[in-house]
């Protein structure tokens, strides 16, 4: 093809055809530039739907991903609320006499009270998406914010759960060591070490406690500010998988 444009532009030289020629250089230049437009408008339209089926895939790995998140804090939440409930049975039994107290089961409520539960939200792909910058690609989108959103939920929820540890592990289960049986209160868990305690101490006096209510109120405070941060967690996470839905 090149050598037959060649060939006609010689021919017009050659035979002094200055005016045809200047034409057909003219025609040239715009069939070449049409070829170069067409060219970009090609690479566009490609680079385009990479860009979209890239889009798709993330969509569809956040999907999946916070369906998973969702089954996650649905079992968190039903965990914390028991430890919660544990708490406040305890709490109503502050102040009884000893007959009255041993008609429940204490250490099973004290057990319970100490949630070992944690939670672990999947990000695989909302971490590939940011660290990889491909966040710009949802710029235009809800799922942006609400990606944002989560990022910043997930700071003070980590924060929440940091209080409510440091509360139990270092303020509230040291006052509990003298006055009740941790190896007791373990068989509700059914740890190897767990068992009978031939030095269980008698419970009575815990709770004719003040120390001991306030200890509990506190407690029941943090776990409540830790379900809040949950509940809005429980609703973000809804929200995200309503936009990621496949179409």
């Amino acid at each position: 093809m090149i050598k037959f444009f060649k060939h006609i532009r010689y021919k017009l030289m050659v035979e002094n055809k200055t005016g045809k020629y200047l034409k057909y250089a003219i025609g040239e230049i715009i069939l070449v530039v049409i070829g170069i437009l067409i060219a970009l408008q090609i690479n566009n339209w490609n680079q385009n739907r990479l860009v979209s089926l890239e889009k798709e895939e993330l969509i569809t790995k956040l999907h999946l991903e916070f369906k998973e998140n969702k089954r996650a804090i649905k079992n968190y939440k039903i965990a914390e609320e028991q430890a919660m409930n544990s708490s406040i049975t305890l709490m109503s039994l502050i102040g009884l006499s000893e007959e009255e107290l041993v008609a429940h089961n204490l250490d099973s409520l004290l057990f319970e009270s100490f949630p070992s539960n944690e939670i672990a939200f999947a990000n695989n792909a909302v971490n590939s998406i940011v660290q990889n910058g491909r966040l710009k690609l949802f710029k235009d989108d809800e799922i942006s914010t609400l990606l944002y959103q989560w990022n910043s939920l997930a700071e003070i929820r980590k924060i929440r759960l940091e209080k409510l540890d440091s509360w139990n592990n270092n303020i509230f289960l040291p006052y509990l060591l003298p006055h009740i049986s941790f190896k007791e209160m373990d068989n509700h868990g059914n740890f190897k070490w767990s068992g009978t305690s031939k030095v269980k101490p008698n419970y009575y006096s815990l709770f004719q406690n003040v120390a001991f209510e306030n200890l509990l109120d506190n407690a029941l405070w943090l776990h409540q500010q830790v379900i809040i941060r949950m509940d809005e967690t429980e609703t973000l996470i809804d929200k995200i998988i309503e936009v990621t839905k496949p179409k």
